[in-house]
């Protein structure tokens, strides 16, 4: 029996978006299925390979992020083409005026431990010092995964605490939020270290299969769970194009380098674009 699930349906088809909505706007979180074809996350997980890991010596017990991988794939954008991902899109947006936000892909090998429970929304900062204070001040998901091997406890995967997404949570039952507010805590705890093991008030072990996308709100608590296997993951997330965003930071290279190669129908979706500057840190305050 797989522990921390829900006794709720999570679970949707792509043709059951509004289901799927009302799921997120209740729990946190949901699980649409078979949004990519099967072949293309085979394609996908060679090119974080290349991307993230040419030389193949990602030590065990660690993990590699790019945080524009938008930038490096090919296979991504095919998206951009595929009714059940553009339907996915116009739900949590609600019109087709978007432009592309954020993108990023892990790889995480065999052995890594669980990871600290957090946050992504970043606007509770008052004072931005980095570009994820600046892109993630906006509630939209922050969770639009493709857990490329599926998400399974036993395996490797994300967890998440269920209706922790609302702007008056304050931890769940016996914790409370850390100083900074992006992590939680043990109420009798001597210092302020984030949580990282799975028995929470909450806790919900998502389970998912290759081609499911997994999403959930931009103040939803989760966290990566034990990896016991090679694990990949990436995600594409898009904002509507009337919410600008004056970034502190020159487009990088990368970025231009993007628009240089991307087809024609696809360059609508990088107005707006900011790209991302993992450098960039605030000079003031």
């Amino acid at each position: 029996m797989t522990l921390f699930q829900p006794d709720y349906n999570i679970y949707f088809d792509s043709s059951d978006l509004t289901s799927a909505s009302n799921c997120l706007s209740k729990y946190g979180y949901c699980v649409i299925k078979s949004v990519m074809p099967l072949t293309w996350v085979e394609e996908l997980k060679l090119e974080i390979d290349e991307v993230i890991d040419p030389s193949g010596n990602l030590p065990n017990a660690s993990n590699r992020y790019h945080m524009m991988f938008a930038e490096e794939s090919r296979v991504l954008w095919r998206l951009m083409d595929h009714s059940p991902y553009l339907n996915f899109l116009k739900m949590i947006h609600g019109n087709d005026s978007i432009c592309l936000h954020r993108s990023a892909a892990i790889l995480r090998s065999s052995g890594e431990g669980m990871g600290n429970w957090h946050k992504d929304h970043r606007g509770h900062i008052t004072y931005p010092k980095t570009a994820n204070d600046i892109l993630n001040r906006l509630s939209i998901p922050s969770g639009c995964w493709f857990y490329l091997n599926g998400s399974h406890p036993d395996r490797s995967g994300i967890a998440v605490i269920e209706k922790s997404h609302f702007e008056d949570w304050k931890g769940p039952e016996g914790y409370q939020l850390t100083a900074e507010g992006s992590s939680f805590r043990p109420i009798d705890a001597t210092d302020d270290s984030a949580c990282n093991w799975m028995d929470v008030p909450g806790c919900i072990a998502i389970c998912s299969e290759p081609g499911d996308i997994i999403c959930f709100a931009s103040r939803t608590f989760h966290a990566n769970m034990a990896t016991n296997e090679r694990r990949y993951s990436c995600g594409f997330g898009f904002r509507s194009k009337k919410d600008r965003i004056k970034a502190p930071w020159s487009l990088p290279l990368t970025s231009k380098a993007l628009t240089a190669r991307l087809d024609f129908k696809y360059q609508t979706y990088l107005d707006g674009y900011t790209g991302f500057d993992g450098s960039w840190t605030s000079v003031t305050n």
